[in-house]
């Protein structure tokens, strides 16, 4: 057990210096010329806006009905909906540059007031997911459940590989990912808890990197199809009331 909360320890004092990281190059980043970073986009336009793409944050995006385009400027994402003619200009620079280090700094932990629990960032795995999962450190990967009130058996199996099986104790809802279960980039995973009907697979990408700001953060995401991150993303940043011009 001390091992747990020493391994959660150190996994907290990461995401946190992320966070401080990010808050201070947002910071630096308002003396410099800012860009859009297109996050989702669906509708007749999406080829026209795919994610990833870089917009300058004077731009202006002509949508045509049907169009949903959602970016990210600064700290903070705004959602388009089409027709209509939309100004990118000013998207994340209402606030305060204290009201923007409180904000990056609680992202690591931002909830959607507990309606549908969340992990506590971007980094844990969530057991209950199927898909591609983005690791920023692979030494430290910790495993997260939305919910911790029973015990259960976490089973971890690599595909062709090593297989392992513990206890997860009630009231915890974190835990680390199995030694002795190598993690390598491309190989499915099973995950299992006990009364789940349908195991998650997932598999891994290793960035080269640790993202510094969040703008790094999603276009990490999207170039490694780590879509399940990037919609998490998308939902716990703040959002910024379109405008129209």
């Amino acid at each position: 057990m001390s091992n747990q909360r020493s391994s959660t320890t150190r996994f907290g004092k990461a995401a946190l210096l992320l966070c401080v990281t990010a808050a201070a190059a947002g910071l630096v980043a308002q003396g410099v010329s800012a860009t859009a970073l297109v996050l989702r986009s669906t509708g007749p336009s999406a080829l026209t806006y795919k994610p990833g793409k870089a917009l300058p944050d004077n731009a202006k995006v002509a949508l045509k009905p049907g169009d949903t385009l959602t970016v990210l400027a600064t700290d903070s994402t705004r959602t388009f909906r089409g027709p209509g003619t939309f100004a990118l200009a000013g998207a994340g620079k209402s606030d305060s540059p204290g009201m923007m280090g409180g904000r990056r700094g609680r992202f690591s932990a931002l909830r959607n007031a507990g309606i549908v629990p969340r992990s506590p960032t971007l980094w844990h795995v969530d057991v209950g997911q199927s898909g591609k999962m983005c690791l920023a450190d692979s030494n430290n990967v910790m495993l997260w459940r939305s919910n911790a009130s029973l015990p259960a058996t976490l089973t971890v199996t690599q595909a062709g590989g090593a297989s392992h099986t513990e206890q997860w104790p009630a009231g915890q809802a974190t835990l680390s990912w199995p030694a002795d279960v190598p993690i390598s980039t491309g190989v499915d995973y099973q995950v299992s808890l006990t009364g789940d009907s349908t195991p998650s697979h997932m598999t891994f990408s290793k960035l080269a990197s640790v993202p510094t700001d969040l703008t790094q953060v999603a276009e990490a995401l999207i170039a490694e199809h780590c879509d399940g991150q990037l919609e998490l993303l998308i939902q716990t940043v703040p959002q910024t009331a379109q405008t129209t011009s």
